[in-house]
């Protein structure tokens, strides 16, 4: 069941400041994406977040996150906190069958390339924490579509695999036919095209602030690293590689290195033509 909470009438009203809740769906997995005005420092949970060109701001919000949270706002050095109460969800248990067993119990091999993966994607996450990627705005776009089909795996869910408990599932599945196009769904740039063991062909974009995607299993990569990409550029085709049961697109969103509900970002509209431009920011009166 989805949750779409209103903490404070989309605007937070301190004494000192004012920021903007542009979009938010404040519940395990959601998030909340700011604005915050020039001059003002936004801290969550104690940190400070990067306030993107355009003046957005985004805090993801983990698969247990706590229900108690404070977002902190400071002009020149007068602050003030506010409590940002997040709701709590239920997770089922998929049982998946029919997975190639090396998936399920790699041996030695498997496993150091499963490590070099782990690797790979670390290093290409990181890169989004760079002071120049995360001053871009494409986060604050609205989202469309990265594929048609019908759904068959959903974010926070416990998985079994051929029996066998594993992790639990960091993003949204769509059923689809192999060679379905898989696009891009904001804009963004290409830091991971990579042939991995579990996910198979496996694409990761940066939107900026501190916000990447990635799209696993896929038949064909039909992008490079470092390539600037458009929302609706195609990025691939369907596949079903790696630990994967049938052709499906796994697609996952990560802030940070807090993986967060993709389909959250779709709002009430999913569709292929959804708008893309980021609101425009209010100025001062």
């Amino acid at each position: 069941m989805r949750f779409l909470v209103v903490v404070f009438c989309l605007l937070l009203v301190f004494p000192v400041a004012a920021v903007e809740v542009v979009r938010q769906d404040v519940q395990q997995g959601g998030f909340m994406l700011l604005q915050v005005e020039d001059g003002e420092v936004v801290r969550w949970q104690g940190e400070v977040l990067p306030v993107s060109a355009g003046g957005f701001a985004l805090v993801g919000f983990d698969r247990k996150q706590p229900r108690n949270n404070v977002l902190e706002v400071c002009v020149e050095a007068v602050c003030e906190q506010r409590k940002i109460v997040v709701q709590p969800r239920t997770y089922k248990v998929q049982r998946v069958t029919r997975i190639p067993q090396k998936t399920v119990t790699p041996d030695k091999a498997q496993l150091a390339r499963v490590a070099a993966d782990n690797q790979a994607t670390a290093a290409a996450r990181a890169l989004a924490r760079k002071p120049e990627a995360r001053r871009q705005d494409w986060f604050a776009a609205n989202f469309v579509r990265p594929s048609v089909g019908p759904t068959t795996g959903v974010f926070g869910s416990a998985r079994t695999y051929n029996g066998q408990e594993r992790s639990w599932h960091k993003g949204h599945d769509f059923a689809a036919p192999t060679g379905t196009p898989v696009v891009a769904p904001t804009d963004g740039v290409v830091r991971l095209a990579r042939d991995t063991f579990m996910s198979g062909n496996l694409v990761m974009l940066d939107h900026g602030g501190e916000l990447t995607s990635v799209y696993a299993h896929l038949d064909r990569m039909q992008v490079k690293v470092g390539q600037r990409v458009r929302a609706g550029e195609q990025l691939g085709t369907v596949g079903t590689t790696g630990r994967s049961s049938g052709p499906h697109l796994h697609w996952g969103l990560y802030w940070r290195n807090v993986a967060i509900d993709p389909i959250l970002w779709l709002g009430q509209d999913s569709t292929m033509d959804a708008p893309r431009t980021p609101p425009s920011r209010k100025t001062t009166p």
